[in-house]
C-alpha cells in the first residue's frame, strides 16, 4: 500500500511541476545495453545512431513490397478526379503518371544509398548538407505536415469503417441520432468510425520500424486483390466503362501541355512523401542493393492505381450516372442499389481491406516520420516509439474533420508540400553524390562544436538554405493562385504547375554550383589528411580507427552482406584488407 501511494505522490508533483514532469520522461541508459541514450551526446539517443546489424532485417521483398503498397491510398485512387476537370483523358493522365513513377523511382534510388550504407534515418542525415542546427527546419517542417495528414488519413480510414458499420447494422447505423452541432463538421456516427479506426491503428504506434515490414507485406498482397476485384465487378456490373462522363478531354496543343505538366505535379505530390522518408527504413537494409526494388515497386503500382481509380470510378458512372471518386462513396452507392447479405458481406469485406490498406499508409508516410522526426528535435527525451504514440495522440488535436469539411484552401496548401520538400531532396542527393563523394564522418553527425564537417556557419549550412530560399521563391507565387484563381498572374501559376521540376532541378543544380565555389569539408580537421575517394568511408560505416567512440558491431565490420570477423582485427586493418582484396 505504500507502495502505491508513493508513486502516486510521485506522479502528482510530476505534473504539478513542468520541470520535474520533463524529468521524470527524460531517457535514461537501459541497465543491460545502456543505449537508450545514444552514443554521441546530446544529439545522440538510440534511434538516432545508426541502426545496428540487429535492427537491418529489412530483405528486398520487404522493400518492394513496402513501396508496391504504398500506392494503394485513397489520395492515389483519386488523383484522376483533379485531372479530368483540366480536361486532360485517361490515357493522358496514364503517361503522366508513368513518367512520375521513372522520374521519382531514380530520385528515389539515389536518395537510399547513404542511408542503407551508413544506417542512418532522415533526422541525422539531413544534418549532413543542412548543418547541425539547420537540420531542425527540415525536421520540423516535414514533422508538421505529417502529423496533418496522419489525423486527415485516418479521417478517411474512418470512412472506410463507416461502410463497414452500415454492412452490420443497416439502417439503424445510417439513421444513428446525431447529437453533434452542424459547426462540429462530424456526424455522432462518423466519430464513432473515427474513434474505431483509431483504436484499431493505435497499438501499430508501440512497434519499432524495423519490425514493421510485415505490414507491409500483408498490404501488398490484401490491397491489390481488393481492389482489382472492385475494378472486375464494377466492369461486369456495368456492362463496360463510360470514361467521357468523368468529364470533357477536349484540350490541345499550349492547353494540353499546361495540364499535362499540371497532371505531373498532381501526381508527384502523393509519392514525395516515400521520396522524402525513404531513409528512414532503408536504413534497416542490410546494403543498397536491398533497396533496388523500391523504384520497381513504385514503377509498377503507381500508374496501376491510378488505371483502377479512373476504370472503377467511369464504370460507376456508367452504372449509377455519378462519378464516386472515393471508394468510400463507391461502396455506398453499391449498398443503396443491391442491398442484401451477399453484397453487404463482400462490400464489409473489401472495406475493411481498403481501411487495413490506409493505416498501413499512414503508418509509413505519417507516423514513423513523425516518429523520427520527434526524436531528432528533442533527442533526450523521444525516441521513434514514443513519437509514433505522441502522433497518434495530435491526430485528434488536428481535428481532421474540420479540415476537410471546411477548409479545402488548407488542403490546397498542403499539397503545396512538395515545393519545400523537393528541394531538400535534391540538396542531400547532390550533397552526397558529389560533393562528398559518398564520404560519411558518422561522429561528426552529432558534434556541435566549430570546426566540425556538419557545424558549418553558426551550424547551418548557408549554401543549402540559399538554394532551398531560392527554389520555394520560384514557385511560391503560385500558390496564391492556386488558393485564389486571378489573384496572381498566369506566368506564375504554370510555374506552380511545374513546382516539382523547377524546384528540385533549381535546388540541385544551385547546391552544386555553391559547393564547387565554396567546396564542403569532408573530414574534421584534427584527423589530418584522409582519403576521400568515392566511398572509402562505407567500409568502416562512417568511422576512424582513431575516433573516440566506435561501436562494437565494427569490430566484426559488415560489408555489402559479408560480414569479416577478423578477431583481433583493427578497423584500420580491415579497410586496408579491403582495398587489397584479402576480403
Amino acid at each position: 500500500m505504500s507502495t502505491i501511494k508513493q508513486r502516486f505522490t510521485g506522479a502528482k508533483q510530476a505534473i504539478s511541476s513542468p520541470r520535474t514532469l520533463l524529468e521524470s520522461v527524460r531517457l535514461e541508459n537501459d541497465k543491460e545495453t545502456q543505449e537508450e541514450t545514444g552514443l554521441f551526446g546530446s544529439w545522440s539517443n538510440k534511434d538516432l545512431d545508426p541502426s545496428p546489424p540487429s535492427q537491418r532485417v529489412w530483405t528486398p521483398w520487404s522493400f518492394f513490397a513496402f513501396q508496391f503498397s504504398i500506392a494503394f491510398s485513397p489520395t492515389t485512387y483519386n488523383v484522376g478526379a483533379s485531372l479530368y476537370a483540366t480536361g486532360l483523358n485517361w490515357w493522358t493522365i496514364l503517361i503522366a503518371s508513368f513518367i512520375v513513377s521513372f522520374l521519382v523511382g531514380g530520385l528515389l534510388l539515389l536518395n537510399s544509398r547513404a542511408a542503407a550504407l551508413y544506417h542512418l534515418g532522415y533526422p541525422t542525415f539531413v544534418r549532413l548538407s543542412a548543418g547541425i542546427y539547420g537540420s531542425l527546419v527540415f525536421i520540423f517542417l516535414r514533422g508538421v505536415v505529417a502529423i496533418l495528414y496522419m489525423g486527415i488519413q485516418t479521417l478517411y480510414a474512418s470512412y472506410f469503417v463507416n461502410v463497414m458499420l452500415r454492412c452490420v447494422f443497416g439502417h439503424d447505423w445510417t439513421e444513428l441520432p446525431n447529437h453533434l452541432p452542424e459547426s462540429a463538421g462530424i456526424t455522432s456516427g462518423k466519430l464513432t468510425s473515427f474513434l474505431i479506426i483509431w483504436l484499431m491503428q493505435f497499438p501499430f504506434a508501440f512497434v519499432h520500424p524495423s519490425k514493421m515490414s510485415t505490414v507491409f507485406m500483408v498490404k501488398s498482397i490484401l490491397a491489390p486483390i481488393g481492389m482489382i476485384a472492385t475494378m472486375i465487378w464494377a466492369i461486369v456490373s456495368s456492362h463496360g466503362v463510360d470514361f467521357q462522363g468523368l468529364g470533357p478531354s477536349n484540350v490541345s496543343g499550349a492547353v494540353l501541355g499546361w495540364s499535362f505538366m499540371k497532371a505531373i505535379n498532381s501526381i508527384v505530390s502523393n509519392v514525395i512523401p516515400p521520396l522524402v522518408n525513404s531513409s528512414d527504413l532503408t536504413r534497416y537494409a542490410k546494403c543498397p542493393r536491398d533497396t533496388l526494388p523500391l523504384p520497381i515497386g513504385l514503377v509498377l503500382s503507381k500508374p496501376l492505381v491510378v488505371f483502377l481509380g479512373m476504370v472503377i470510378t467511369a464504370a460507376g458512372y456508367k452504372q449509377f450516372g455519378e462519378a464516386y471518386w472515393n471508394m468510400w462513396d463507391l461502396y455506398s452507392s453499391i449498398l443503396d442499389h443491391y442491398w442484401g447479405p451477399g453484397t453487404r458481406a463482400v462490400v464489409f469485406l473489401a472495406a475493411g481491406i481498403q481501411a487495413f490498406a490506409t493505416i498501413a499508409t499512414n503508418l509509413s508516410s505519417n507516423s514513423i516520420p513523425v516518429g523520427c522526426d520527434l526524436a531528432g528535435l528533442f533527442p533526450r527525451y523521444m525516441t521513434i516509439v514514443r513519437g509514433q504514440i505522441l502522433c497518434l495522440l495530435l491526430a485528434w488535436v488536428v481535428v481532421p474533420w474540420k479540415l476537410t469539411y471546411s477548409a479545402s484552401s488548407f488542403l490546397t496548401f498542403l499539397n503545396s508540400y512538395l515545393c519545400f520538400m523537393c528541394p531538400i531532396v535534391a540538396m542531400m542527393i547532390v550533397d552526397y553524390w558529389i560533393a562528398r563523394k559518398g564520404n560519411i564522418h558518422v561522429p561528426s553527425l552529432y558534434n556541435t562544436q566549430a570546426g566540425s564537417p556538419y557545424f558549418y556557419t553558426g551550424g547551418f549550412n548557408l549554401r543549402a538554405f540559399a538554394a532551398w530560399l531560392g527554389a520555394i521563391a520560384l514557385v511560391i507565387p503560385g500558390v496564391s493562385g492556386a488558393l485564389n484563381p486571378g489573384s496572381v498572374a498566369d506566368a506564375a501559376v504554370k510555374i506552380y504547375n511545374m513546382g516539382f521540376l523547377i524546384s528540385t532541378a533549381f535546388a540541385a543544380l544551385a547546391y552544386y554550383i555553391s559547393c564547387r565555389i565554396w567546396p564542403v569539408q569532408i573530414y574534421p580537421t584534427e584527423l589530418g589528411t584522409k582519403d576521400a575517394s568515392w566511398e572509402v568511408m562505407r567500409y568502416t560505416e562512417g568511422f576512424f580507427p582513431e575516433d573516440e567512440i566506435v561501436p562494437d558491431y565494427l569490430q566484426e565490420t559488415v560489408i555489402e552482406g559479408v560480414t569479416v570477423k577478423p578477431p583481433k582485427c583493427s578497423l584500420e586493418d580491415t579497410v586496408n584488407m579491403r582495398k587489397e582484396g584479402m576480403i
